[in-house]
């Protein structure tokens, strides 16, 4: 092999992209950490659709929210817009179905979008931050009827 080549054997090629690996999942776990394992993390649905014209706020905001670690945030896309003529790509019946078990739960009357249910215990009806907040601090000191656990 001549100096100044541009070959690169096998095996230090590999060891590179071992390194390259090991330093990706070390920025892995800076950029997302877990919760704390004492503090399980809050659910926060929020029941929307690409056919509510009074979604896009509540959508921006669960955005916001998806990037906090003691919060887990789900877009629930339903399908009963879609009888307006457009279907919402991201809708699934079983959302819909979702959101009815909680409004039967409930003893409530309608369904309607944007709703966001925190940790499947109160909705947020007009999704004031000072609610929102409040919802959530009330979930913390609420015991989880179920409890999960993740090994790494």
């Amino acid at each position: 092999m001549r100096a100044g080549s541009d070959y690169v054997s096998p095996m230090r090629k590999h060891l590179k992209y071992a390194l390259l690996a090991i330093l990706g999942l070390g920025w892995l776990g800076t950029v997302a950490p877990v919760a704390v394992a004492d503090e399980a993390p809050v659910l926060v649905e929020l029941f929307t659709s690409q056919g509510c014209s009074s979604c896009p706020p509540a959508d921006k905001l669960l955005g916001e929210l998806s990037q906090r670690d003691d919060l887990i945030a789900l877009s629930l896309h339903v399908d009963y817009w879609d009888y307006l003529g457009w279907r919402d790509t991201f809708a699934q019946r079983r959302f819909t179905e979702r959101q009815i078990a909680y409004r039967d739960a409930w003893h409530e009357n309608v369904v309607y979008t944007p709703q966001m249910v925190i940790h499947g215990l109160r909705d947020v009806r007009r999704l004031r931050r000072d609610e929102l907040a409040a919802a959530i601090a009330a979930a913390r000191e609420t015991e989880a009827p179920v409890s999960v656990s993740i090994e790494r």
